[in-house]
């Protein structure tokens, strides 16, 4: 009942036979608990310690408890006061840390992570170790299996997922399967013809981008704790996302506000104003290049524009690109 409050299961058996009983001598305890006299008398020294019983003098000797309303009361305000002497010296260390950041060895500041189960550790590392936003670059090839990723699913009502996609990431059915299911959870997704690099960053904390990017970049990666190049690698993720074009991947049952484009077209909008030819668009929306010129001319009357360069720019003031 009291341990929470720091007593231990002695002091608290103790203290609740004296508020049961009454004031009591060590011996008398004794009985009562059904302790040691050793342990009684450790208890009692701890009561009196925390506030929470006083001794009257010789001969009798009692011990004699304080209310606990009255004693409880000291006891959490002298919990909170070491708290608060226990957080001060927290801010003390990270400043210490932070401090001494420029000085730390590049060992400390950069790990090189090796074989494809540790880069896939690296990945869950960086996600976990995110308390407001994980952001990240994505293209081919990948060191995960191609599938829903289960971190993301599981911290999607704690962490913002800010991706870019470059174009052919999503030739893969099952990375577009799982990109959609990462969409329709929260994941805030771009698409642009290309990235720099692939990438994933917790917040201001932690990074991970591949040595090398070829097929063997699933085998060896680079975890970047914070420092310039931290920094660096956050500045290089926010221009790709700034150049990127929203991307939309409603499901089929997703409702379409009257007025508005449908889901369909709103994804065949995505694709093409990302840089995809009519061709590479239809193959991915399954349509014939016909269908898409089709689609293409019906939302350029829609949106009342004369080009699509034109179309793209209503599509954006229209909101039909992004619903974020």
């Amino acid at each position: 009942m009291l341990e929470s409050a720091g007593l231990s299961a002695a002091e608290e058996s103790t203290y609740l036979a004296l508020l049961r009983h009454g004031a009591a001598t060590v011996d008398q305890l004794v009985r009562r608990t059904g302790r040691t006299a050793t342990q009684v008398s450790r208890a009692v020294t701890g009561l009196g310690r925390k506030g929470m019983v006083h001794r009257t003098p010789p001969p009798h000797g009692l011990v004699v408890p304080v209310p606990p309303d009255e004693a409880i009361d000291q006891l959490i305000q002298r919990r909170h006061s070491e708290l608060d002497r226990v957080r001060e010296a927290a801010h003390t260390l990270a400043a210490q840390t932070r401090d001494r950041t420029a000085g730390r060895r590049t060992g400390e500041l950069i790990e090189i992570v090796q074989g494809q189960a540790s880069v896939q550790r690296a990945f869950d590392r960086v996600q976990r170790v995110a308390r407001t936003e994980v952001r990240q670059l994505v293209a081919p090839p990948y060191a995960a299996a191609k599938q829903v990723n289960s971190v993301q699913m599981e911290r999607a009502s704690q962490v913002t997922y800010r991706v870019v996609y470059t174009i052919d990431s999503l030739d893969d059915p099952a990375i577009l399967a799982a990109t959609t299911e990462h969409v329709r959870t929260g994941e805030l997704a771009r698409l642009a013809p290309t990235v720099p690099t692939k990438l994933a960053v917790a917040d201001h904390t932690l990074a991970l981008l591949p040595l090398v990017w070829t097929d063997a970049a699933q085998d060896a990666a680079v975890l970047v704790h914070p420092c310039a190049l931290l920094d660096a690698l956050v500045a290089l993720f926010e221009g790709v996302w700034a150049a990127a074009t929203p991307l939309t991947l409603s499901g089929a049952d997703a409702s379409t506000a009257q007025g508005e484009i449908s889901d369909e077209d709103r994804k065949l909008l995505s694709l093409l104003v990302a840089g995809m030819t009519d061709e590479a668009a239809g193959a991915r929306l399954g349509m014939s290049r016909r269908t898409v010129v089709r689609r293409m001319q019906h939302l350029m009357k829609t949106a009342g524009a004369q080009s699509r360069l034109q179309l793209g720019w209503r599509a954006h003031e229209r909101g039909w690109l992004s619903k974020t």
